[in-house]
């Protein structure tokens, strides 16, 4: 790297930057990549917005403490970013310049972000952790198929974890939110916010599920009535969470008596995590789970999973794009806004 890049100004930079993003070819996954852009692409904007930055001036000089600190102010209070998502901005900032301080008269600045603080951030400890896939078999069996609750909460418990269901959303279900009778079943399922999202309907999920529909709701089930709906209420009101995770309790202590790792305390929001992470470690593309699960956004299901804890090279090469890779810049001659350069 040339001594003169720190004074070639936007269009050098620029230069660095895509230089940056092709340096790990085969290593750094599409999503990463893209994260890179976006911290860039809104560093760029607060710089154009708040410190008067244009394609005539911006350069490395830009990147100082008291600018990044001002950035970091700007993404919370203007844009709305979470602590989180702030310094993941920053530590993704400072990835690209420890690359290019290479340059030595980079190296500066590079220290000089260095030392901004992150923010704090909430104690995420409180995420729940996955079940391996010998307790959740473990659990579905516990209730059995003999009785009306057996066969209920086999086909609860089932339909939670390989659809990735939260509790409310499959006690929420009605029979007019599931067809069957297709190629590919599914349901219709409403999240959070109220969006509405196909949920697939695996072939053994689907014959339970056939089964207890034809038992508890009859031969010509009522489009209204909840699938899971309130024994002591009836048809038109869904049972409660409550309900579902005392029983839960239940047949986590008989499943317990064949699989010793089962834990003493289990969450229904564990079959979903369970199936996310089992998806992730079979090497399932992270945006398919990530659609599944119906988030917004694939950073908010890598942070969800907690990205790197069982993820194989594999399952890294599997999410990148080749083409994200490859596609090199083009930068066009009359180049009005900075961020068009990144």
């Amino acid at each position: 790297m040339k001594n003169q890049s720190t004074k070639s100004g936007a269009l050098g930079l620029a230069r660095i930057f895509s230089e940056f993003l092709t340096a790990s070819d085969g290593k750094r996954s599409a999503c990463t990549t893209s994260g890179y852009r976006t911290a860039m692409k809104s560093f760029v904007q607060f710089a154009e917005m708040r410190l008067g930055a244009n394609t005539g001036n911006f350069d490395i000089t830009f990147f100082t403490e008291s600018n990044v600190c001002r950035y970091m102010e700007w993404l919370q209070d203007r844009q709305g970013s979470s602590a989180q998502t702030c310094n993941l901005r920053l530590c993704q900032l400072r990835s690209f310049l420890k690359y290019a301080a290479k340059d030595p008269s980079i190296m500066p600045y590079y220290l000089e972000v260095k030392r901004v603080a992150r923010y704090i951030t909430e104690n995420r400890t409180h995420i729940v952790e996955p079940l391996s896939k010998e307790v959740i078999e473990a659990i579905i069996k516990a209730p059995g198929t003999d009785t009306e609750l057996g066969l209920r909460y086999t086909t609860f418990l089932s339909m939670m974890y390989t659809m990735a269901l939260r509790v409310d959303e499959l006690l929420s279900l009605k029979i007019k939110d599931i067809v069957m009778d297709v190629p590919k079943p599914y349901a219709t399922v409403v999240g959070k916010g109220r969006k509405a999202r196909t949920a697939y309907i695996m072939t053994a999920t689907l014959r339970i599920l056939k089964k207890y529909i034809s038992v508890m709701h009859g031969n010509h089930p009522l489009p209204e009535a909840y699938v899971f709906y309130s024994k002591s209420k009836g048809l038109f009101f869904k049972a409660t969470t409550r309900g579902v995770n005392k029983q839960l309790d239940k047949y986590a202590k008989m499943a317990r008596g064949r699989c010793p790792t089962v834990p003493d305390h289990i969450h229904s929001h564990q079959f979903r995590h369970s199936m996310a992470t089992h998806l992730l470690e079979d090497n399932v593309n992270v945006f398919s789970i990530s659609k599944m699960l119906g988030h917004k956004s694939v950073e908010t299901t890598m942070i969800y999973l907690g990205v790197t804890v069982s993820m194989t090279d594999a399952a890294i090469k599997k999410i990148e794009s080749s083409a994200a890779r490859s596609v090199k810049p083009i930068w066009k001659k009359d180049i009005v806004k900075l961020e068009e350069l990144f």
